[in-house]
């Protein structure tokens, strides 16, 4: 499995850039977000590549969310491509965002509701999206919470469905898009994610290297199974820099 992908990337003359999602990608899934704490090995890990590689953590959780988990000196693309951080620490956004973040806040009180009405269910203002994680929901449920949150409409945002979550997300915003602003002509990159956000970017990506984490289609041209596998790939990108690192 990883012979083939260290093959794609020989053949396109090793990677410039390495943009990788984290929850389901680098640390699995959880009952609740913040307790998908990285391992001091994982850290050390990112660390070293990040020394070697321009490398982007590109996620779904809001900036001080990720920062919290991680710590600062990433690059990092958070709510989807709403927020950014360099590894220096400089800090933006998207134009009007300040705006949204005041939205979900009062749109967290509109549906708060929910929680009552389906045990297990939380929702999460992440300042900027709204995200009903129904990891704890009872399975007999779902279904009629899934058609109640499909019917959500609100100016701005877009509804999408992830792993165990729905989210209300800025409306044109995506991880695809997102990544595009840091890639140029001359780049040959990869990027890993497990879920179906992750898929806008791998559409967008169709000539890079795009890797599917987990089961469920994809366009994606390469799987492996799981964060663990995932991690021992970029352990063997680290261990083979000098074939599949550009120099």
């Amino acid at each position: 499995m990883f012979e083939d992908i260290l093959s794609g990337i020989r053949e396109g003359n090793g990677l410039t850039k390495i943009f990788l999602d984290y929850d389901g990608t680098l640390v699995n899934l959880t009952s609740q977000p913040e307790l998908a704490i990285p391992s001091n090995k994982l850290i050390d890990l990112l660390g070293d590549l990040k020394r070697k590689i321009p490398l982007y953590l590109v996620t779904g959780r809001d900036l001080n969310g990720i920062i919290s988990l991680v710590g600062k000196g990433f690059n990092i693309i958070a709510m989807h491509g709403s927020e950014f951080m360099s590894e220096e620490g400089l800090k933006w956004s998207i134009d009007g965002f300040e705006e949204y973040q005041k939205r979900t806040n009062e749109l967290y009180r509109k549906y708060a509701y929910l929680e009552t009405k389906f045990k297990g269910l939380r929702i999460i203002d992440k300042r900027g999206g709204l995200q009903f994680h129904y990891y704890n929901v009872d399975s007999r449920y779902a279904t009629e919470l899934g058609r109640i949150i499909s019917e959500i409409n609100e100016e701005g945002f877009e509804l999408y469905s992830g792993k165990f979550v729905y989210e209300l997300r800025v409306k044109g915003v995506d991880k695809g898009k997102a990544m595009l602003k840091y890639i140029d002509r001359n780049d040959f990159i990869m990027f890993a994610g497990d879920d179906r956000t992750d898929e806008d970017a791998f559409g967008n990506l169709s000539d890079q290297i795009t890797i599917k984490v987990g089961e469920g289609i994809t366009v994606a041209k390469y799987r492996v199974n799981s964060p663990y596998e995932m991690k021992r790939l970029l352990a063997a990108l680290l261990a083979n820099r000098e074939r599949v690192f550009r120099k």
